[in-house]
């Protein structure tokens, strides 16, 4: 049986590295790829394309970032006769149309146990809700948000000093395994499926609703979590807000990243912070030096 022909379709770090493991596995035959437009980045604004694009213009595939997903975009993909549109990732939502127009059908890969946290903050939220299990689901898509039919799930534990880079790591690992397993099913078509049950779904923020200003937690809450009141959750919100945009307070008037806490006999352990424009140093560093 000849592979089938897949257009991958996503954007950050982690969908890049999904990406490279598909093509590596030489399990489908990837004949284009679709991503954000390139975007202005750093102090120096440098025009840079995202992860995923940067991998296919390494493996020398045809590479699409169009500003919108036009009929005019869209007849271009049709001439590379896809089978398959996979989806990770990509940061817009996937038109009508285009999910149409794969000969099989277009799938997603979603990092959490669906119905349970649909959108873009599903990593976040599952932490910060002290959940002790996630998962990668993959599904078939439809114009509504992570709604499509399931075809299978893996689950990943969450340890209690995960944070949000150190859980998506775990989570695409077993995304590359689920798709090394499923996609030979998915193009002999003998996968099944289960639809969702909607009374059972949860939704997660907007990822515009992630920002600095939400980020802060006020110090008298960090003080009462080192002495044992609410510890967990406290520890929980700051893993869920770092390494990006990064969990901050102020102390005597002084701005200050908390980029790694702890827990120790039910009190909160601040381990590691960081002062505006410093190098990160150690909480008794920070006490030694600018409290006392």
């Amino acid at each position: 049986m000849s592979k089938c022909n897949l257009i991958y379709i996503g954007s950050p770090a982690f969908s890049a590295q999904i990406l490279e493991s598909i093509i590596k596995s030489d399990l489908v035959n990837v004949v284009g790829v679709v991503s954000q437009p390139d975007k202005l980045q750093g102090r120096k604004q440098v025009l840079t394309a995202s992860p995923v694009a940067e991998v296919a213009e390494r493996y020398n595939l045809p590479t699409y970032k169009p500003s919108k997903l036009d009929e005019a975009n869209l007849l271009h993909l049709g001439l590379l006769k896809p089978d398959i549109f996979l989806v990770v990732s990509y940061g817009k939502m996937i038109p009508k149309t285009y999910l149409a127009l794969p000969k099989i059908g277009t799938f997603n890969i979603h990092f959490s146990l669906l119905p349970k946290y649909r959108g873009a903050l599903c990593i976040s939220e599952a932490i910060k809700n002290q959940d002790t299990k996630t998962g990668v689901t993959l599904m078939e898509m439809d114009e509504k948000l992570d709604s499509g039919a399931i075809i299978y799930q893996r689950d990943v534990s969450i340890d209690i000093d995960d944070n949000v880079a150190t859980l998506t790591t775990k989570l695409t690992q077993a995304a590359m395994q689920l798709l090394a397993d499923k996609l030979p099913e998915i193009c002999a078509q003998t996968y099944q499926k289960k639809d969702q049950i909607e009374e059972d779904s949860t939704y997660t923020p907007s990822h515009r609703s992630l920002t600095r200003n939400s980020s802060f937690i006020p110090f008298e809450i960090i003080e009462r979590s080192m002495s044992g009141i609410d510890a967990k959750s406290t520890h929980a919100l700051v893993r869920s807000l770092n390494p990006e945009p990064g969990a901050w307070t102020t102390v005597k008037d002084k701005e200050l990243k908390i980029i790694d806490t702890s827990l120790e006999e039910e009190k909160l352990v601040v381990i590691t912070v960081q002062l505006s424009g410093k190098s990160p140093i150690s909480w008794k560093q920070f006490i030694q030096g600018y409290l006392k």
